[in-house]
């Protein structure tokens, strides 16, 4: 009769009867006329006219959600071919005959309703429509019970012959209608689905996106027999016309149908498990039902599958898992488990691991057949269900071959051409690159500029000469030149590549990452692996065009930026970290004030998802890093949550842990969002999660999802596709090829265009680490790794793909490498110990490597490199240790952090003395190792002493090891300079780690200063200083120190104190492990280089005292401070301390310190003696006489002998010899070279001598 049903009520039609126009009596009845309310402590449903659900709620829920679709939410789905959750699909035939379609839908006149108390019950039989139910009844009932909906579904041959349902379907279509509405209507009253159709196992969640409040579970009532075998998504192809089919009307998803049965619909080939049919004798009945709880979280969903008779599955590292790594998996039942098969069991290994309390039956699985492995779990009485596993192959192995196919057959190699050195998508359909350059859909965009972004990231960690020398040319030639033409000054980016004139927009925001983090990824392979390719250009360049790319997004013409999350933003932190090390203090700053500005306008954001579609997933990565830089730990909640709940958690590959899209399950499964919106949880199980163990399990499977997508032949065998990706999973396959750009036949369910697959890859990267938990089920697991315990430690071995990343999530213990890999770790539990084989990236080249620390015990740790001591950290609770170590060319070595006493510090750290005359290192002599570079114009000269450092102002410097002064509280820094022309502010030095942790001396600080020593862990607003006047003289060699001891600072030139400061509380281990330490050029890259000369360099780990800077620049000073002194005879009223304490007297009787005097020796001969404890030349004396009036007077006379190493004897050619009071008395005379000087002093007849101080001059 159509849609519009034409009723007469009976109380209507008497009313008409009585006023005698029954006959006419035909009117339109609105659709609440046959509608029902139920309600109780659970639930409140209405039913609608179709026998349809058109509410359900939860009672006490957050939100008023409906979680079924109807033609109020959902305007444009109200049509004639409405399928609403509670009609049924049906395809039956009789004795073997034609089938028929049976839908409720198409049986208005076969329908009647009633209620009864808390039940509706619904009818179908003898339908006049040929589409409807006929030769068959259903009884259909929703019936509230204390906790749950039952759903119940009764079919009963009523014709006399044989029936066979091939189809039984159930269309639901809950309220996942995400067309229409804002944040607060998308995540308070709509709903995303989750499904495990898995025969008697088969269950069914609905929630709120946003992951807030109850949840709605579907389950099968397991004594009727019910579940699901098949799940059908409408395509066009098969139902022309229809706004319920995929993609079309506004609702991207279509409608899904869950088949109890399905020998019919399997022609439309979506499925995984066998077909079967439902065949009923005349008159014979069978009944199904289903229940649907209101649950609280994720545990009650598991729990309520354990009370009701279903199978709860837990299953580590994820569904995904690599053959050279094992899962486990817990299947908890109250029924016996009566055998787990595998699908291929001569490749597979299933091991049974024993039972646990509260049901747990435990199994370890190992995968040797690549793609899809369905183990199947035979329970209960007569039960069965599916798990359905993915097996890939190592992941390291995949990376590398998805990298090499990328290099070797995806970029063009054109010379002049448009097209040349892209990285172009590759095509399984064609085996061939795609080659669309023709503007809009073309080469470009989130799809195209990916591929390239993914391929830098990847050797960041993994260094392949060719493959960077391909990403050099990629970025030079396809982007610079190419994309980005005539936009060298504004930075814009084209969204599409085309020939000149390039007509595609430059407004969207979504294509400015991608090519910002492919160059910085260029810089970060440049900055760690100088010397393996010769760079186009130098790192500086690549790091400045990802800013300048970077700030075209926020104040260009361009849109999607300041309240859009985009893709790949996790890295803003780390480019504004190296704009801060690099010197470019004013474009990080710019980066930091851009996102303070973006995170002001998410902070106060109810629901913090922005991005291009009404609901996605795009944008929580983006959002959760602004978040963590402002520490908004509620906001970092919200979206760890979000993410969480709109992934499934279903033992379903192609489910778990793999977020639901605007395209709902059926389609577009594995978007790159699996890792990157995995970052956010990634992070936040690792810092804040209070329940780290069980946030792992499906945290893990993030990591990995993505490398699905490589086809190391489980998508397609051909040899020529062997190493592409693929765009997408379409779960629900079928015959008509992939939806979405590229389309085209399906490759064992995956879209055959690589398209997006590669930024998916670039997130996963970002994230992959092996993670160790001890889990509350399965005990002690390696995610990502292979674990065994050992004593109190953890021997680890990697097996991650990256090998970089560490982390004890029950210990809370994390180790990141900057650079190499390593390939076993062993790790004390109590976080005090760690030893690490590292396995060098650039075999023969010498390098530093830096490992970062998170959580270690306090205390002082020992660095040891292959058993030998190099240094000791300290580690504070809550901060990360740097540790850096300079590795030598070998291809393995081995590291520990053991705690204990520090590794006392050499004296001397460094000692340059630059006497060489080629070669492009300077030899460190002082036995430490620390050996500098030189770069750009440095080169050798005639120095002070032999040969010296020449800089020649322009790009020439040397640079030292990283960490080479990070464990110096006291130090001294000397050398000799020669400034051949002044530049305000060019540095002697620069130790740091960028512009706000350095220290640094300058010949010239510019305007009226002059040389200048700062320090300063907060930038150039908190430097603590030491400053002269008065620039260093040009074009002569001047000899320049800085020491400090306490909190005492002092500057020398030419052995002189020049400044001093008394507050200096910042020293050279407050800056951390500093990795730019440079001669001759500063941490500001707007600074100059400096241009002159350096020689006879060196560091001390002690404040040298003024004697020995003297030495140092070869002038002579007071070194009686050194010295030990004895004489021939001391009177008891006086002292020999006071000749050489560094008191100034004020006259020949000053009594302020102690003084020496002979008394009661008149008219003798007295000797003075200084000896030292290594030998100095000398060539001068002070004497300052005592004289106290009474028995000590001025001597007679004196003579100054010294030691020649057998004898004592006079200095030759003395002048000087003075004898008066209240002076010094200066005497010089012919070098000598000695440990031992004495004066010979003679008293007067009647009176004895003394001295009140006795300075000697030497070096």
């Amino acid at each position: 009769m159509g849609e519009n049903i034409i009723y007469c009520s009976k109380r209507f039609m008497w009313l008409m009867m009585v006023i005698f126009v029954s006959a006419l009596c035909w009117f339109v009845l609105p659709q609440s006329v046959l509608a029902y309310d139920l309600a109780n402590d659970t639930f409140r449903l209405s039913t609608g006219n179709h026998g349809e659900i058109t509410k359900l709620e939860i009672v006490g829920d957050q939100f008023p959600t409906n979680y079924v679709m109807n033609g109020s939410n959902a305007p444009p789905q109200n049509t004639s071919e409405h399928q609403w959750v509670g009609e049924l699909m049906f395809t039956y035939r009789l004795n073997n005959g034609a089938w028929q379609e049976a839908w409720t839908s198409k049986s208005a006149g076969a329908r009647t309703q009633s209620q009864s108390g808390n039940t509706v019950n619904i009818t179908y039989q003898n339908s006049s429509n040929s589409q409807g139910i006929r030769n068959f009844r259903v009884d259909q009932s929703y019936q509230l019970q204390a906790d749950h909906l039952r759903w119940e579904i009764k079919v009963t041959n009523t014709s006399n012959q044989s029936l066979e349902i091939g189809d039984f379907g159930l269309p639901l279509p809950f309220n996942e209608y995400w067309s229409y509405g804002g944040n607060e209507e998308i995540y308070e009253t709509r709903v995303v689905t989750h499904s495990n159709v898995a025969n008697s196992n088969s269950y069914i969640t609905v929630q709120r996106p946003s992951g807030i409040g109850h949840s709605l579970l579907m389950v099968p009532d397991t004594a009727t027999g019910a579940g699901f075998e098949y799940m059908d998504n409408w395509r066009i192809e098969e139902h022309p016309g229809s706004t319920w089919a995929a993609d079309q009307g506004g609702w991207p998803e279509g409608l899904t149908v869950y088949y109890i049965h399905s020998n019919v619909i399997k022609s439309t080939n979506r499925g995984y498990l066998n077909n079967t049919s439902l065949i009923l004798a005349p008159g014979q009945s069978k009944t199904y039902a289903f229940k649907l709880f209101a649950e609280e979280d994720e545990q009650a969903v598991k729990d309520r599958l354990y009370e009701e008779g279903l199978i709860d599955v837990t299953v580590i590292p994820s569904m995904v898992v690599p053959t050279d790594q094992k899962a486990k998996f817990a299947l908890r039942t109250k029924k016996p488990i009566t055998s787990v098969n595998a699908q291929y069991p001569s490749q597979t290994v299933i091991t049974s691991l024993g039972t646990k309390p509260g049901g747990y039956h435990l199994y370890e699985l190992q995968l040797g057949r690549l793609g899809q492995n369905d183990i199947t779990v035979l329970y209960g009485n007569g039960e069965k269900t599916v798990l359905q596993f993915y097996a890939i192959e190592p992941i390291a192995d995949a990376l590398q071959r998805h990298a090499t196919f990328i290099v070797e057959k995806t970029q063009w190699h054109m010379p002049g051409n448009i097209r040349d050195k892209v990285f172009d998508d590759w095509m399984m359909s064609t085996k061939s690159k795609r080659n669309s350059f023709s503007g809009y859909w073309g080469w470009g965009d989130d799809w195209g500029l990916t591929h390239g972004q993914f391929l830098a990231e990847k050797n960041v960690q993994d260094p392949v000469a060719a493959e960077i020398v391909a990403v050099d040319q990629y970025l030079e030639t396809a982007i610079w030149t190419n994309l980005m033409n005539g936009h060298h000054q504004d930075y814009l980016i084209h969204d599409f590549l085309m020939p000149e004139p390039n007509d595609t927009p430059t407004y969207r925001g979504y294509a400015y990452p991608h090519v910002y983090n492919t160059y910085f990824s260029m810089y970060k392979i440049a900055d760690l692996y100088p010397q393996l390719v010769n760079y186009i250009h130098p790192k500086e360049t690549y790091l400045l065009r990802a800013y300048r790319i970077f700030k075209a997004l926020y104040e260009g013409p361009v849109a999607y930026n300041w309240n859009t999350g985009l893709m790949g933003e996790m890295t803003t932190p780390d480019i504004i970290k190296a704009l801060q090390e690099e010197g470019y203090t004013a474009e990080a700053n710019d980066m930091i004030a851009k996102m303070t500005t973006k995170y002001n306008n998410f902070k106060n954001t109810k629901y913090p998802y922005g991005s291009e579609y009404n609901y996605d997933n795009t944008g929580e990565e983006a959002v959760y890093t602004l978040a963590k830089m402002n520490n908004n730990l509620q906001m970092m909640s919200k979206i760890n949550t979000k993410a969480r709940a709109v992934r499934g958690h279903m033992p379903l590959w192609y489910f778990y842990s793999v977020p639901v899209t605007i395209t709902g399950e059926p389609w577009w499964n594995f978007q790159y969002t699996v890792a990157l919106q995995g970052y956010a949880m990634d992070d936040w199980v690792r810092h804040h999660s209070t329940n780290p163990e069980l946030e792992m399990r499906l945290t893990y499977a993030s990591k990995i999802g993505n490398i699905t997508a490589i086809n190391s032949g489980q998508i397609s065998s051909d040899p020529e596709n062997i190493g592409a990706v693929a765009w997408t999973y379409q779960m629900t396959k079928g015959n008509h090829g992939a939806l979405g750009l590229g389309g085209g036949p399906l490759f064992n369910g995956w879209r055959g265009m690589s398209g997006e697959a590669d930024l998916g890859l670039w997130g996963a990267i970002k994230i992959l680490s092996a993670d160790i938990v001890v889990d509350p089920l399965f005990g002690l697991y390696g995610y990502g790794a292979d674990v065994t315990e050992s004593g109190s430690n953890y021997v680890i071995v990697p097996k991650d793909g990256v090998f970089q990343k560490l982390n004890l999530i029950t210990e809370k213990l994390g180790i990141e490498l900057e650079r190499d890999t390593y390939t076993t770790a062993t790790v004390a539990k109590a976080k005090n110990y760690v030893k690490l084989a590292l396995s060098n990236a650039t075999p023969g080249a010498a390098h530093t490597t830096k490992i970062m620390f998170t959580g270690l015990v306090s205390g002082s740790y020992n660095v040891l490199l292959d058993g030998q001591p190099v240094g000791s950290v300290n580690a504070v609770n809550g901060q990360t240790t740097e540790v850096l170590v300079n590795i030598g060319a070998n291809q393995s070595y081995e590291l520990e952090l053991e705690q204990g006493t520090s590794v006392p510090i050499p004296e001397q750290v460094i000692h340059l003395e630059m006497n060489h005359t080629s070669g492009t290192t300077a030899t460190d002599s002082s036995g430490s190792g620390n050996h500098a570079a030189l770069h750009g114009g440095a080169s050798w000269t005639t120095g002070y002493a032999g040969q010296a450092l020449q800089l020649n102002g322009t790009n020439g410097y040397a640079s030292l090891p990283a960490g080479v002064v990070n464990q110096l509280n006291h130090f001294t820094i000397a050398s000799w300079v020669k400034v051949d022309s002044h530049a305000d502010w060019a540095r002697i030095f620069d130790f740091g780690s960028g512009s706000t942790h350095y220290m640094f001396l300058t010949a010239d600080a510019g305007g009226a200063a002059g040389l200048r020593f700062a320090i300063s862990t907060n930038g150039n607003s908190s430097e603590q200083q030491l400053s002269t006047n008065t620039p260093l003289e040009t074009g002569k060699w001047v000899h320049v120190a800085v020491t400090k001891q306490g909190t005492t600072g002092i500057m020398y030139v030419n052995g002189v104190e020049v400044a001093r400061n008394t507050s200096m509380t910042l020293s050279p281990s407050s800056l951390g492990a500093t990795t730019q330490n440079y001669i001759g050029r500063s941490q500001f890259a707007s600074d100059p280089y400096f241009k002159g000369a350096i020689d006879d360099f060196r560091i001390y780990s002690r404040a040298l005292a003024s004697s020995e800077i003297a030495g140092l620049a070869n002038i002579a000073s007071d070194i009686a401070p050194l010295a030990t002194a004895t004489a021939s005879y001391v009177s008891p009223w006086e002292s020999l301390t006071g000749l050489n304490d560094g008191y100034t007297p004020t006259s020949s009787s000053d009594r302020g310190h102690p003084v020496y005097g002979n008394w009661n020796n008149p008219n003798t001969t007295q000797w003075v003696q200084y000896t030292w404890s290594q030998p100095y030349t000398i060539d001068k004396v002070d004497v300052y006489w005592f004289d106290d009036g009474g028995g000590i007077d001025l001597p007679a006379s004196y003579t100054i002998q010294y030691w020649n190493g057998s004898a004592w004897t006079s200095v030759s050619n003395a002048e000087g010899y003075g004898l008066l009071a209240d002076q010094y008395n200066t005497t010089s005379f012919a070098p000598v070279t000695t440990d031992r000087i004495r004066l010979s002093v003679t008293a007067k007849a009647t009176a004895s001598t003394g001295i009140q101080s006795w300075k000697v001059y030497g070096n």
